[in-house]
């Protein structure tokens, strides 16, 4: 028991206080490692993702993966302007056309029914020759964006621009097969003709 009480003593550091000592155990050398490693690895971090552009940070990581969902969706789409050319195109390509008519069956039929003949009291017929609210092309691009003057139809907020342009040209296309719906009230009035589509035989 003597002995083993000597070995203690030794290990007891020089410092008394009110007669109590410390022993001397130093830290681990494996803890300094990853006291240094963690400060060595702040500093990195803050030098590569905040004081220069080596590493995107998040924002522009989110941006990058959203361009690269829309290029694989929407193709060359993309890089059309916002213009009567850009719905004439869409029209005339049967895939972009195709996804045009998959946006109505999920966000328009509810009020203009599946094939547009328009329902009682909720949206107009897009089939005949009579229009409300539109002249051209593009005001069925605006309304699908802002909705009517008369706050029937709501804007569409959840689509993105590329979406609208699909299916505004979509809704163009319908025009003409006189699909019998019911009376509307007001039925604006026959409007000159849409520009006939561009044929776009690459396939988008």
């Amino acid at each position: 028991m003597a002995e083993y009480n000597s070995d203690r003593q030794n290990e007891l550091t020089s410092h008394n206080y009110d007669g109590i000592q410390e022993y001397d155990n130093p830290i681990p050398g494996w803890w300094h490692m990853i006291f240094l490693g963690s400060i060595v690895f702040a500093v990195l971090y803050v030098v590569v993702f905040h004081l220069t552009a080596i590493v995107p940070n998040r924002i522009q990581q989110y941006e990058h993966r959203v361009a690269v969902a829309e290029d694989a969706q929407f193709g060359k789409l993309r890089e059309l302007p916002m213009n009567t050319k850009k719905i004439r195109i869409i029209a005339g390509n049967q895939q972009w056309l195709q996804t045009g008519q998959s946006i109505f069956n999920g966000a328009c039929i509810v009020c203009h029914g599946k094939e547009g003949e328009g329902i009682q009291g909720l949206g107009l017929n897009l089939t005949d020759e009579n229009y409300l609210y539109v002249k051209d092309l593009m005001d069925i691009v605006e309304i699908v964006k802002d909705g009517t003057p008369n706050n029937k139809m709501p804007p569409q907020n959840l689509l993105n621009t590329n979406e609208i342009a699909m299916v505004a040209a979509y809704v163009s296309t319908l025009r003409g097969q006189n699909i019998p719906g019911p009376p509307d009230t007001d039925r604006g009035e026959e409007i000159p003709a849409f520009p006939k589509p561009i044929i776009d035989k690459s396939g988008g």
